[in-house]
């Protein structure tokens, strides 16, 4: 058990980061006039992987029957994001790029999904323990 606190550790960090990246994209991306809490509540079932790393981390033979779970929510985000990368209109891509939207962009490309592939890669690991 000793040997997945590191590994747990940067599962819990990077799910933190994640989580604050997403509810800032949320929030910068809200149309303007609106309340930001319908779109936050979007987010709140990401909280549950940063909590997976927690609990794994606390006591791995007790909650290693989540891993499924995880990859199968990790395994969503990752479509879900290479569908939004592939599929996004040329007008999309072009207001994306005007100001400090590209920057979402650039971290939804960057940051998510291969941080999301890592951390998928890093629990089938677990998993095969």
């Amino acid at each position: 058990m000793e040997k997945f606190r590191p590994l747990g550790a940067f599962l819990c960090v990077y799910e933190i980061a994640r989580l604050i990246f997403l509810t800032g994209a949320f929030v910068h991306l809200q149309p303007v006039g609106t309340a930001p809490f319908p779109l936050l509540a979007l987010i709140t079932p990401g909280a549950l992987f940063f909590l997976m790393a927690l609990f794994w981390t606390l006591d791995l033979p007790r909650y290693r029957v989540y891993g499924p779970l995880f990859l199968v929510g990790k395994g969503l985000g990752i479509i879900t994001a290479v569908f939004w990368i592939l599929f996004t209109d040329t007008y999309m891509i072009g207001e994306l790029l005007q100001g400090t939207e590209w920057l979402l962009a650039t971290g939804i490309v960057l940051f998510l999904v291969p941080g999301d592939t890592l951390s998928a890669w890093m629990v089938i690991r677990l998993m095969r323990r």
